[in-house]
């Protein structure tokens, strides 16, 4: 797939941000990036709609369909999930999923800092993974999880890193003083750069982080149970 000039859909709806963007290949036709959004379910047809005819295309132009599969809101991620699927199973295509924190870390993949991406997990916890970029590429140091902030803080001062740390993304709305607390060197991103790119779920896609796959097989990537899943569990503990 790399370098083909296919048209690339790609839209994320895992945080309270939202973003759609067309590229062909690698080259960006256009991007819509809003810090907040309403609800998904009430924004993104509408918003997809408009957004296809400000560059002149339909979604029959559409060669591959991307999204962000998760970490994020367990309701924000089915509605965008469900959404590729219905479109893509609608016509023919294949889609690929890609990770909700990989494509916030991409936001900053030539710096020289570690960056760490984090959304809030609620309940006390964060979604949060650590990369680096050398000229082997861009390389996760912690693997995507779920986590508390003190343990992602650990996770983080075993390394013994010889560059400082620069986080981002939404979960800095809560806890980005006790980052800078407790992190020598921890530095932030400007607030800009919390959101995720729908450009960069397309790039990742076209760079073959995900793979392609029938709609059919696409889900989310939740990294723990919903609460639905763990009442249904509780009672079938009694």
């Amino acid at each position: 797939m790399r370098g083909e000039k296919v048209n690339i859909l790609a839209i994320d709806t895992s945080s309270p941000s939202g973003s759609m963007a067309l590229l062909s290949g690698s080259d960006l036709i256009s991007e819509w990036t809003y810090g907040e959004v309403p609800t998904h379910s009430e924004w993104l047809l509408k918003a997809l709609d408009a957004f296809l005819v400000s560059v002149n295309h339909t979604i029959k132009d559409v060669g591959l369909f991307a999204v962000g599969t998760g970490p994020g809101s367990f309701t924000g991620l089915r509605i965008g999930v469900t959404t590729v699927k219905g479109l893509a199973w609608t016509l023919n295509k294949k889609t690929v999923g890609v990770s909700t924190l990989r494509a916030l870390a991409y936001n900053l993949r030539y710096s020289k800092m570690y960056v760490c991406p984090v959304l809030d997990a609620r309940k006390g916890e964060v979604y949060a993974a650590l990369y680096s970029s050398d000229d082997d590429g861009f390389k996760a140091v912690i693997e995507e999880q779920v986590m508390a902030p003190e343990a992602l803080v650990d996770a983080i001062g075993r390394l013994n890193l010889d560059a400082p740390v620069v986080f981002l993304g939404g979960g800095l709305n809560v806890y980005s003083g006790f980052f800078t607390q407790r992190i020598k060197e921890a530095r932030l991103a400007p607030k800009p750069l919390w959101h995720i790119r729908a450009s960069n779920i397309a790039l990742l896609a076209l760079e073959g982080a995900g793979s392609e796959v029938e709609p059919i097989a696409l889900n989310p990537a939740y990294l723990r149970k919903s609460e639905v899943e763990l009442k249904a569990k509780g009672s079938d503990s009694k």
